[in-house]
């Protein structure tokens, strides 16, 4: 089996066993039997069951969503995130409610960075660093926030309905900041200090 083969194996197992029991409380022992493979194989390929998820999630999640998040298609790199977390509701939510919740807010985090930064370069590509630094933090942490929630409230609102508040929130909104950004007296000035 190549090694894509056993990641890929060891992975929908974990998936399938967060659908009853807590990531937490998943050991090696029990995802390996699962898997049909042996603890030295799983050790071969990962550190921990938390190294697994970071797999899972960059493969699942992050390398998809960052092909669609550019300016003109935000709105569907936003859509398939939110569809893939509503399709995997049962393992999303176990991660939000585990030890490795980190591991799910920064791959939201920087996705939700990356996105807002493709806005900010296809609306200024010449725009100074510490303020694409600022917008990208504000307007990605509002994303990421919106996102949280929504795991928090149990994935109950149709993405369609995140996807428009996002909309409503970010149309013009970031063409505007940069643009406060460049005219604001002293911003640079200040940051310098």
């Amino acid at each position: 089996m190549s090694s894509k083969s056993t990641k890929s194996l060891l992975a929908d197992t974990l998936k399938r066993l967060m659908h009853d029991e807590d990531l937490d409380k998943i050991t090696i022992d029990e995802l390996t039997t699962a898997a049909g493979v042996t603890r030295n194989t799983f050790y071969y390929h990962f550190q921990d069951i938390y190294d697994l998820l970071k797999w899972i999630y960059d493969q699942e999640i992050a390398a998809p969503m960052l092909r669609h998040a550019q300016f003109d298609e935000w709105q569907s790199a936003y859509r398939l995130l939110l569809d893939y977390m509503l399709d995997n509701r049962d393992f999303c939510i176990a991660s939000f409610h585990s030890v490795g919740r980190d591991l799910l807010e920064k791959l939201l985090n920087a996705f939700a960075d990356e996105m807002v930064r493709r806005v900010i370069r296809d609306v200024d590509p010449n725009l100074p660093q510490k303020l694409a630094d600022d917008i990208a933090n504000f307007y990605g942490l509002a994303i990421v926030a919106q996102v949280i929630m929504w795991l928090i409230n149990g994935l109950t609102e149709p993405p369609a309905a995140l996807v428009k508040r996002a909309d409503i929130m970010l149309h013009g909104a970031i063409r505007n900041a940069v643009r406060n950004g460049r005219d604001a007296y002293g911003y640079y000035e200040l940051e310098r200090k």
